[in-house]
């Protein structure tokens, strides 16, 4: 999320929980809302613990799945460049048309895939480009035993690099669901509210306005995080971005540097002549 958007978010709602705070004390017809304020205090902290807890436990899960969608994005552009090197062991030909749809691959999930993730969706491009690699994949000839182990270490390599996929996707389509947004938003409604029942026209104003404020701040950026976590590819500053992929994707293509790639710079495929 946009750091000021942040800021400003957190503010506006901290002065308007300071506002009503205000609103509370001139309509109040009494001094203070408590008897005894030892009473309403245990309340409080029995609301506020609660709140902390799960508050607590959600930012955990959400910073979970956030560090797991990273290290697949992560592990998925190292495996590139290990394919790469791994087809330097069969012929030109077989090489040149392997490297060629990991290259479009690569193009393609940086151009493509990326926005689509931020939808909770897949690239139909990047597919495309993955099943040509299995096709490429499949038409490689083995002679030798060297080739052989070089095989074995492609298709390993053409293994992690699925499952990296699959663990970069899986996290875009990943979101908390709609119960436990309504008891944070419940929580944090409950935790703000039960505050101003301690406006008091006895304190000054500054005091409990400041209390209410913090109050207020503190509870909108804990929501304010989970929601940055659990959306780990919204393209602001501390999302997930494809800088690994595409520095990968550049040692990839300096050492095919004879390898005439069938796409455009996007991963779009180049139309036949």
């Amino acid at each position: 999320m946009n750091l000021l958007l942040l800021a400003v978010i957190v503010t506006a709602v901290a002065l308007v929980s300071v506002a009503v705070m205000f609103v509370v004390r001139r309509r109040m017809r009494e001094d203070h809302f408590f008897v005894e304020v030892e009473r309403g205090a245990g309340a409080f902290a029995f609301l506020g613990t609660a709140f902390a807890v799960l508050l607590a436990f959600v930012v955990l899960e959400a910073f979970g799945s956030f560090n797991d969608a990273r290290t697949g994005a992560e592990s998925e552009a190292i495996s590139l460049v290990e394919l790469s090197r791994g087809s330097e062991f069969f012929a030109k030909a077989d090489r040149e048309r392997f490297a060629a749809r990991l290259i479009c691959y690569s193009r393609a999930v940086i151009d493509d895939e990326w926005p689509a993730m931020r939808e909770g969706e897949r690239s139909e491009l990047v597919q495309s480009w993955v099943e040509g690699l299995g096709r490429a994949l499949r038409q490689i000839d083995v002679h030798t035993p060297t080739q052989e182990a070089a095989f074995l270490q492609l298709l390993e390599q053409e293994a992690k690099r699925v499952e990296a996929r699959r663990a970069r996707l899986s996290e875009a389509t990943r979101a908390l669901p709609a119960p436990v947004w309504f008891i944070l938003v419940l929580g944090a409604a409950l935790t703000i509210g039960f505050a101003l029942l301690f406006a008091d026209r006895r304190e000054r104003f500054l005091v409990q306005g400041s209390l209410v404020a913090a109050i207020a701040a503190l509870v909108t950026a804990g929501l304010l995080l989970v929601w940055f976590l659990d959306h780990p590819y919204s393209d602001q500053s501390g999302s997930i971005r494809p800088t690994e992929m595409e520095s990968q994707l550049e040692i990839v293509e300096q050492e095919q540097r004879d390898v005439m790639a069938p796409c455009n710079s996007a991963g779009e495929r180049l139309p036949v002549e």
